[in-house]
């Protein structure tokens, strides 16, 4: 196993990094890329936790505004979307050879595991890839908000997200380099 820095990584994925650039929805080629960049982390050792947003499907507050829906339901429904994300993300994964499980604040139970804060710590453990889907379960709070708790809680060394402006972890100039973010620095020094 290589010398690594963080034994345990948090890793926020926007919901746009899982389509191209101005598009919605979910596009095959950027799900492959970014599930070989997550192997390749988890080929050094590191234990692998990931969050995934849904602006990529809806985004809560604008679909209240445009589409006559409340608000609390708009949120709701991007709660739903980042369950679709994380179930792409696990399949790609599992695609890969990695072993995943989903777990979601929002209860889904048919398609993943109920967020239970001991049982992902073990399933990191255990070398699986844990991604977190339904944000907090509550409206009005993003999925960084939701990264930055879910981190602190399985006791994460460091919170990464991917470039700033919804670029998830495109490549390009200056992109696609993962770093800690500003709202949430880093959690414990190792």
């Amino acid at each position: 196993m290589a010398d690594i820095k963080y034994k345990r990584v948090l890793l926020k994925i926007s919901g746009e990094g899982l389509c191209r650039t101005g598009e919605s929805g979910i596009d095959a080629e950027e799900l492959k890329r970014i599930g070989k960049e997550l192997k390749s982390v988890c080929d050094l050792g590191v234990q692998l936790a990931v969050v995934v947003g849904g602006g990529n499907i809806v985004r809560g507050t604008e679909i209240a505004a445009h589409g006559g829906i409340e608000e609390v339901t708009g949120h709701y429904m991007g709660m739903l979307g980042t369950v679709i994300n994380a179930l792409a993300v696990q399949d790609t994964l599992e695609l890969l050879g990695l072993n995943t499980r989903v777990q979601s604040a929002v209860a889904v139970d048919r398609v993943c595991e109920k967020f239970i804060r001991r049982r992902a710590i073990r399933h990191l453990e255990k070398g699986r890839v844990v991604i977190f889907a339904g944000g907090t379960g509550n409206p009005f709070v993003t999925t960084d908000t939701g990264a930055a708790l879910r981190a602190s809680e399985i006791g994460a060394d460091v919170l990464l997200e991917g470039d700033e402006g919804g670029q998830g972890l495109r490549q390009g100039p200056g992109e696609g380099q993962l770093r800690p973010p500003a709202a949430a620095p880093q959690l414990r020094t190792p």
